[in-house]
């Protein structure tokens, strides 16, 4: 698995010609393709490049599984391809509730609690997965976030948050309508900005709402960078949040879903 100069929170550049073949996720047309919600830090790459998926595949981790179809490929993670509905929450932002959420780490051995966000997240179904030309597949990390080892569904009126490289246009979201189907437009917030992770979280899904696509509501932390650790304020933050705001910068201030952009790189 070749990962291109270092692994972003919510920017992961990875060779669609090594990682994408390797795990069968659909790459972009450019090459390489964006992870625009969190992604794997650089201990998980240190650690575990050097393992072929086979090697790091969790034999159990389909058993009980409503969908035996889901995939797990690389590592303590428990980095999965997940068949069916998710949340997407690459370009949303965010409000704090108040309350704290715990968050699992390496591998789900150990746990951080950070402050916890809401935000509202588009549902991908199969047919915007259609439309993108890709099958609704997620990628997730199982044992990370809030996730319990497996894709199953955490619920009655639940959903997983997870990412799709190859689901470039969804929902928007945006001042007037709320939500609208549009393709993904990044942006870069200063350093000094802060974001939330919702990848790998539970999410309730909303209310239907006559006329705007189907949303979920995320529960996520705040300020956290890959998988369970702290983003650093030195560090710029990546996202699709805001790209079609009247002013997309008005978003940095909105704790969107993100991922820091390394302050040494």
């Amino acid at each position: 698995m070749h990962l291109i100069k270092t692994l972003f929170c919510a920017v992961l550049l990875i060779s669609a010609n090594t990682f994408a073949a390797d795990i069968n996720i659909p790459s972009s047309k450019d090459g390489s393709f964006l992870v625009a919600q969190n992604t794997i830090r650089d201990d998980i790459r240190a650690k575990e490049s050097s393992a072929r998926p086979g090697d790091a595949r969790n034999k159990n981790a389909n058993e009980g599984s409503a969908d035996p179809k889901s995939k797990t490929l690389l590592g303590k993670t428990g980095l999965t391809q997940c068949q069916g509905e998710f949340a997407l929450c690459a370009a949303s932002t965010c409000t704090p509730t108040g309350k704290k959420i715990k968050v699992n780490e390496d591998g789900g051995k150990t746990s951080r609690l950070y402050e916890e966000a809401s935000c509202t997240c588009p549902i991908i179904d199969k047919k915007i997965a259609e439309a993108n030309g890709v099958d609704l597949v997620g990628l997730a990390a199982v044992n990370e976030g809030n996730m319990k080892g497996s894709c199953d569904r955490p619920g009655p009126g639940k959903i997983w948050s997870y990412f799709a490289s190859g689901i470039t246009v969804y929902p928007q979201e945006s001042a007037t309508p709320p939500f609208a189907p549009r393709t993904a437009v990044p942006q870069t917030c200063a350093a000094g900005s802060v974001g939330t992770n919702c990848w790998n979280f539970e999410c309730t899904v909303d209310k239907p709402q006559p006329g705007s696509p189907r949303t979920a509501t995320c529960f996520c932390p705040i300020g956290e960078s890959y998988i369970g650790h702290k983003a650093s304020p030195k560090d710029a933050l990546e996202t699709m949040a805001g790209g079609y705001y009247p002013s997309p910068t008005q978003a940095c201030s909105q704790l969107p879903v993100s991922g820091p952009i390394p302050a040494n790189l």
